[in-house]
């Protein structure tokens, strides 16, 4: 997965700038590495890494974000295909083909959305999926209802399908990641500058070495963690699917 890639790319750079860094300063004329050099070196380095911590807070409490919305869309889904299903069921027999299109619809959206279809994140058809919408609502709107209430079931059922239609565009569109692959690039790019410096003026030792490589592999973890939360339908993070399950159990009554 792509995530795992440029965790352990974003991992295998820090450390090599950090390996570099300390290569460098074993070479460089000793007037450059004097307490005030040092000092002066450490000033700047610290104030790249805050800048790298807020940075990275707004973009962990982005992904965060768009994570729960997606997750708030399935449930809105999973919601409106229940009240649709109950609504299809006051119209009488007549609407028992449509509540039939409505399982297949919500099946899915299950596969789409569930563990299986993250396996398969490339095959996914989530326009398909969006087709088979609007032949329900074809088959709602070829029914003949007799009475007011009826009529009033009706339009009722239209306006719950056009609620599922509009999270299913919601979903595809938001399919993807939203991370600007330029931000991205940039924080990389700081958090190597940052080992790098660390490595050249760090007076270090294997203990020092040790704490940074573990500091260098939390970073990975939160580009990982950003990246997870903000593809919900792939990879380890997803959003839950306990929503869409529970609509499957309540269909099948």
């Amino acid at each position: 997965m792509i995530s795992y890639a440029i965790a352990a790319t974003v991992l295998l750079l820090t450390l090599a700038a950090l390996g570099l860094g300390i290569r460098l300063s074993a070479v460089l004329p000793s007037h450059h590495l004097v307490s005030d050099a040092r000092d002066s070196a450490k000033i700047g380095i610290g104030m790249l890494a805050t800048l790298l911590a807020l940075v990275l807070g707004l973009m962990i409490t982005s992904a965060k974000r768009s994570f729960d919305e997606r997750e708030a869309e399935l449930v809105q889904t999973a919601t409106s295909i229940v009240l649709l299903d109950r609504t299809l069921l006051a119209l009488g027999q007549e609407a028992q083909p449509a509540r039939l299109r409505l399982k297949e619809v919500l099946e899915d959206i299950t596969r789409l959305a569930g563990r299986e279809g993250r396996r398969d994140l490339a095959d996914r058809d989530w326009f398909g999926n969006l087709r088979a919408v609007s032949e329900l609502q074809q088959t709602i709107l070829s029914l003949t209802p007799r009475t007011d209430a009826q009529k009033w079931h009706q339009t009722r059922a239209m306006q719950l399908s056009t609620t599922i239609a509009h999270d299913r565009v919601l979903v595809a569109e938001h399919g993807t990641s939203t991370v600007p692959t330029a931000l991205l690039v940039i924080v990389i790019g700081w958090v190597t500058a940052i080992y790098f410096g660390l490595g050249v003026f760090l007076v270090g030792n294997r203990t020092v070495y040790l704490a940074l490589g573990i500091c260098a592999l939390a970073f990975a973890c939160s580009i990982f963690i950003i990246l997870e939360l903000d593809t919900p339908f792939s990879g380890v993070v997803g959003v839950s699917d306990r929503s869409l399950i529970r609509a499957q159990a309540e269909l099948a009554q």
